[in-house]
């Protein structure tokens, strides 16, 4: 994955240009959701938050004591957004728009710094994939696109910090915003980890420098993800969510890995909410996918030496920042019986598209011309397909009102089939409008 690659010696309007057509394309892509409205627990969050109103209800916001869960840095921005933009949920979309556009920039400049080939594509791909367009187009899902904005500041500092000659000043700077990322939205406690396996595949010589240099994030993750446990038992109760036994968790987290990289590379058949997932005794072949998977990652690490320590490091990343999504805790997005979503793989995605990337860009910096010209064209035709699905998903964020309670109802009583029609015509606004305000699991 690593390269021998000199320092970028590219002008500064070179490289403003690059960021622009990045920004540029979000822009194209996200066109249709400046006119999306409020959907499914944007009511509950936002519009009829009422600690989204007052200053008292801003310093309830950071006290937790009225919160479902603790994400105080995304709720103070709802707060700023609702005495700045009211009801008009367009300022809400291009606020969550601009923040994924410099996510994009911001995965490029983080590839950039870790000296890999074809960081900008990998930026452009993260900017316009479609699987993104559930944690941009919906408003509630500012806390992925600001949590996402704070981790990647947070690697960029810290992979800065054993470079630059200030690297106490940027490892500080690193922590504050790993912070603010889990003030934003706690699935980013992984960041630990992965910066453990940062350490790990840049130098093999200093391992124990890096755990010492990771002890802090891991005591901050540690806090926060008990914090996010004791506000999710708070908010569920007494109410029972199925999550299956040990097994079960086992099998479900080795399929749902597979699925979500499976949207990575093929996200076709979008949807709003999934199909139920089977949380009883697993039957013998269920265990094939997590077998797999551990073949996979023991392939890969016996063979880390012979040019495959990328490819370890791009998928154990994509493991770990799926780790608190995939069925071990309880949260109330299980609620729907649906143990994946688009927008719970919004952190993983950048590992396995920035290997492909450098993958393709290696590729092609040793091939004939006439290679480069048809990859060149193929990366275009990608490109364009992408966009072009990309652009159609935030229509379905424009519905001014929608039936949450009628695709529930389907889901309880038809079960998984009633679940994919549901998910069909739910996609396909062909729900009769009854309600304002869609009432499905929330986020």
């Amino acid at each position: 994955m690593q390269a021998d690659w000199k320092p970028d010696e590219r002008s500064a309007w070179q490289l403003v240009a690059q960021a622009a057509v990045i920004v540029g394309a979000v822009l194209l892509v996200y066109l249709p959701a400046w006119r999306a409205g409020f959907v499914w627990d944007d009511e509950q969050l936002i519009t009829a938050n009422p600690l989204l109103r007052t200053f008292s209800g801003l310093i309830e916001i950071w006290s937790g004591g009225r919160t479902a869960d603790y994400f105080p840095m995304t709720n103070t921005v709802f707060w700023i957004e609702r005495h700045l933009f009211g009801e008009n949920a367009t300022g809400y979309h291009a606020i969550n728009i601009l923040l994924h556009g410099a996510d994009a920039i911001l995965v490029w400049l983080v590839l950039h710094r870790l000296q890999i080939p074809g960081a900008w594509f990998a930026g452009l791909i993260f900017g316009i994939h479609p699987v993104h367009v559930e944690s941009v187009a919906w408003t509630s899902e500012l806390k992925n696109v600001l949590a996402m904005f704070f981790t990647l500041l947070s690697i960029f500092s810290f992979v800065g910090s054993n470079e630059q000659r200030q690297s106490h000043a940027a490892y500080l700077a690193s922590l504050f915003f790993f912070a603010l990322a889990l003030l934003s939205k706690t699935q980013t406690v992984f960041l630990p980890i992965a910066l453990l396996l940062y350490g790990w595949w840049r130098d093999r010589g200093s391992f124990r420098r890096e755990v010492i240099r990771t002890g802090p994030f891991f005591v901050m993750a540690a806090v926060f993800g008990l914090i996010t446990i004791w506000f999710q038992n708070r908010g569920i109760g007494e109410e029972e969510i199925v999550i299956g036994s040990f097994p079960r968790r086992l099998v479900n987290a080795g399929m749902a890995i597979w699925w979500y990289a499976g949207k990575v590379f093929l996200p076709t058949r979008l949807m709003a909410i999934y199909p139920r997932w089977r949380f009883d005794s697993p039957e013998f072949w269920e265990w094939l996918p997590l077998v797999g998977l551990v073949l996979l990652l023991g392939l890969l690490w016996l063979c880390r030496n012979r040019r495959t320590r990328g490819a370890f490091l791009a998928v154990a990343y994509f493991i770990v920042a799926l780790l608190p999504v995939i069925g071990f805790v309880r949260m109330a997005y299980l609620r729907s019986g649906a143990l994946v979503a688009d927008h719970l793989q919004y952190f993983a995605d950048v590992s396995l598209i920035a290997f492909v990337c450098s993958a393709v860009a290696m590729f092609a910096n040793r091939a004939r011309r006439e290679i480069r010209t048809a990859i060149a064209a193929i990366a275009i035709l990608l490109i364009a397909m992408m966009g072009a699905y990309a652009w159609q998903r935030p229509k379905f964020f424009t519905m001014k009102k929608c039936s949450g309670a009628i695709l529930s109802r389907k889901i309880r009583t038809h079960g998984r089939r009633g679940h994919d029609l549901g998910s069909i015509s739910f996609a396909r606004e062909s729900i009769p409008m009854r309600s304002n305000i869609c009432a499905v699991p929330s986020s």
